[in-house]
């Protein structure tokens, strides 16, 4: 028996080092332990890193603490809330403002320290959260893409541009049954304003704000976000090379909405994840390839919080709300 459980191991940590997937390991009731472990200490590599995590790991095996494959996520999330919230960080109020002209948001709350400031705004049934700092931090200013459905996508995109925003497409009633135009705001995001043309204004599962990524492989992403937070695809549509031109998955009670760009220009964003257990789902996400940032902690504000970035770049906060 140790002498298998032994060959398991080598291969979960061979696995590990070369970033690949080993979520297998969580299942297994003996395996799933030591998995954490090795997950915690491979960013300490040393000459004779692997023969001591090894040992490590051997002492640790009587551990009977194991990891569920089962989904995760949860809908359990702050008031108003959703499970999957966009957390855009900048280096001043002018996006704020650029969001209150724009799209109408209302700022829910602000809360300053000597880091920056926090925001938190509400724009139609979404929320988004808005960190401003004069200094970059570990949440990196960079411009990522969102479709926001409003009740008058004209309207809305001729003040996106009152309010410094520059086109990329005007208003049109698209062939994927929707009116949409596009456009960029001073930070470089992307806003993809639009009503739907069937129904209401929302699509059926979807929100005001979802965001919308550009990996350069859809099919593998989805299977990242599969192994790492439960997610589960609920759309997919493929153009005739095999491109990925449109997905959509849920995680919880949140949508994320994806395509493949042509070039290819991924948009890395910072999402904060709403769950019943932040430290099962923060192992398991390092264990399905994404880097650790922060170990799991309780935070001032209440909510326990750890931190991974996935291979997009997409940086994950992870957090159980107090």
């Amino acid at each position: 028996m140790a002498d298998a459980l032994s060959g398991r191991l080598d291969q979960v940590v061979d696995t590990i080092l070369a970033r690949g997937d080993a979520t297998a390991a969580l299942a297994d009731t003996e395996l799933a332990p030591l998995a954490r472990v090795a997950a915690e200490l491979r960013h300490y590599p040393s000459a004779g890193f692997r023969a001591r995590l090894k040992a490590t790991l051997k002492e640790r095996a009587t551990m009977t603490t194991t990891l569920s494959a089962a989904a995760p996520t949860t809908t359990t999330a702050r008031e108003g809330f959703t499970t999957v919230t966009p957390y855009i960080m900048t280096r001043d109020e002018s996006f704020t403002n650029f969001l209150k002209q724009a799209f109408g948001a209302v700022e829910t709350e602000t809360t300053k320290s000597g880091r920056g400031v926090h925001r938190e705004l509400r724009v139609g049934n979404s929320m988004l959260m808005v960190g401003e700092s004069a200094e970059e931090t570990t949440v990196p200013v960079r411009p990522s893409a969102y479709h926001i459905f409003v009740d008058d996508p004209d309207a809305t995109f001729a003040r996106a541009i009152a309010a410094g925003a520059t086109s990329f497409g005007e208003p049109a009633d698209r062939p994927y049954g929707e009116r949409s135009g596009f456009v960029k705001d001073t930070m470089g995001n992307y806003w993809y304003i639009a009503r739907s043309l069937r129904g209401s204004a929302v699509p059926e599962g979807l929100r005001t704000i979802t965001p919308y990524l550009h990996p350069t492989s859809v099919p593998a992403y989805i299977d990242f976000l599969t192994r790492a937070f439960g997610a589960v695809e609920e759309a997919r549509h493929s153009a005739p090379d095999g491109r990925v031109m449109h997905a959509q998955v849920r995680l919880g009670n949140a949508m994320i909405e994806m395509g493949e760009p042509d070039p290819a220009v991924p948009m890395p964003t910072t999402f904060y994840l709403y769950v019943d257990d932040a430290d099962a789902l923060y192992h398991r996400a390092v264990a399905a390839g994404a880097t650790a940032l922060t170990p799991p902690a309780d935070q001032s504000y209440g909510d326990r919080v750890c931190s991974v970035r996935d291979s997009t770049g997409t940086l994950w906060y992870i957090a159980r709300p107090a």
